[in-house]
């Protein structure tokens, strides 16, 4: 019995080891994808305001920024990268649709005084945060990134 129950146990040891040692085998070994010209073009950027009452004569608001892209030939989906001011991150999102949406400015105040520091909530933004956008035209191939948006600021 005992001989048995230490087959098992080195048994088990082997394939577990050898489980590990396969998938270790397949990490890392996928080559980056290949680029092609020319990038994803037209972006456009613009912000939305919304505003809703609140008791007691107040508002909550929102100002939200948009980056939509032309659509690209072949594209089966849309990757984005957030770029700030460390750099690009290496996580990227991938979507279908060709506009990015997110809240960029918000706040709470009292209805007569407006969107209080809307302005310079985006102008911190504009400094801190841009994303970037690429094609994904199959499991290989992707487009050149588009140039860097900041969020916040509006562009045709």
């Amino acid at each position: 019995m005992c001989d048995f129950i230490r087959l098992s146990k080195n048994f088990y040891s082997a394939l577990f080891c050898g489980s590990v040692v396969l998938a270790l085998a397949g990490c890392g070994t996928q080559e980056p994808p290949r680029s092609v010209q020319p990038p994803v073009g037209g972006l456009t950027a613009t912000l939305e305001d919304t505003v809703r009452d609140l008791p007691g004569d107040r508002i909550a608001w929102a100002t939200y920024w948009t980056l939509c892209w032309s659509p690209y030939p072949g594209a089966r989906a849309y990757q984005i990268q957030t770029v700030t001011g460390e750099g690009a991150s290496a996580k990227l999102r991938q979507q279908r649709d060709t506009c990015l949406r997110i809240e960029a400015a918000k706040g709470e105040n009292a209805r007569t005084d407006g969107l209080v520091n809307r302005d310079l909530l985006l102008q911190l933004q504009t400094g801190q945060l841009a994303y970037k956008v690429r094609a994904v035209l199959d499991d290989t191939t992707v487009s050149e990134w588009s140039a860097s948006a900041a969020v916040g600021q509006t562009a045709p």
